[in-house]
Parts: structure tokens; C-alpha cells; sequence
């Protein structure tokens, strides 16, 4: 299967995606729990934007290519992030990801979710104590 030639070449070269043109690929995954579909894109956040709290029906695996953000996840410390951090958030965690800085943050996102279900579910913040 060469899936994971072709994300580890994408992980492997972000001053390249950084330089391209936008890249949206979708790809059919076989799982064990059901069909799955992998979709790969970068995805740019301007200065004070945010992703908003929302949960996924599969994995997210994101790198920072641009920019500073943070990461809150329900039951996790706030994450600071800057260029070359990476991250995963599992499947149903609610989260939200913000721009910090001063120049539009950008990433490149890989999302392995539940085939025909929406990629990502708007959900109320958490409460934090």
C-alpha cells in the first residue's frame, strides 16, 4: 500500500507544500472498524482566527508549517505551538485551535474519519475548571 509513502513525503518536505499551490487530496482507506477516507490539505487561519471547538469521527494529525497557535483539547493543558510542532487528536475529543500570532498560521492537516460521515461536528465548549 503506498499511503504511508505518501504521507510520510508530504510530512517530509513542508517547505515545499509551504511554496505550492493549495493541495486538497482525498483518499478511500479500508479500515477494520468500517471504511475510512483520508483527506490531506492545508489549511490557513488568519491573525485572531480560530478553528472553533469541534470533534472529528476519526483522527486528525496536523504540522504547523506557519505561524503560532494554540491547541486546547478537553482534559489536556493548552498547547503552544510554533513552526515544525506537530500534533494528533483523537477521535470524538472536542478541541479548538487558535492563531496567536501575527502572521496567518498555516498547516497541514490529515484527517482519517468514518467514511460519508462529515468530517468535523461543531460542539460546545468545555467547561474549564
Amino acid at each position: 500500500m503506498r499511503l504511508p509513502i505518501v504521507l510520510l513525503a508530504l510530512a517530509a518536505s513542508p517547505a515545499a507544500l509551504a511554496q505550492s499551490a493549495p493541495m486538497d487530496v482525498h483518499l478511500d482507506v479500508p479500515q477494520d472498524k468500517g471504511a475510512q477516507h483520508v483527506n490531506v490539505l492545508i489549511r490557513e487561519f488568519p491573525v485572531g482566527g480560530s478553528s472553533g471547538w469541534h470533534v472529528h469521527p476519526g483522527v486528525e494529525i496536523a504540522y504547523l508549517l506557519q505561524g503560532r497557535m494554540s491547541l486546547e483539547e478537553e482534559g489536556k493543558p493548552i498547547r503552544t505551538l510554533v513552526p515544525g510542532d506537530s500534533f494528533t487528536v483523537a477521535r470524538g475529543v472536542p478541541h479548538n485551535g487558535a492563531n496567536l500570532g501575527t502572521v496567518p498560521a498555516r498547516l497541514v492537516i490529515t484527517y482519517v474519519v468514518d467514511r460519508d460521515a462529515p468530517v468535523r461536528t461543531a460542539v460546545e465548549p468545555p467547561h474549564r475548571h
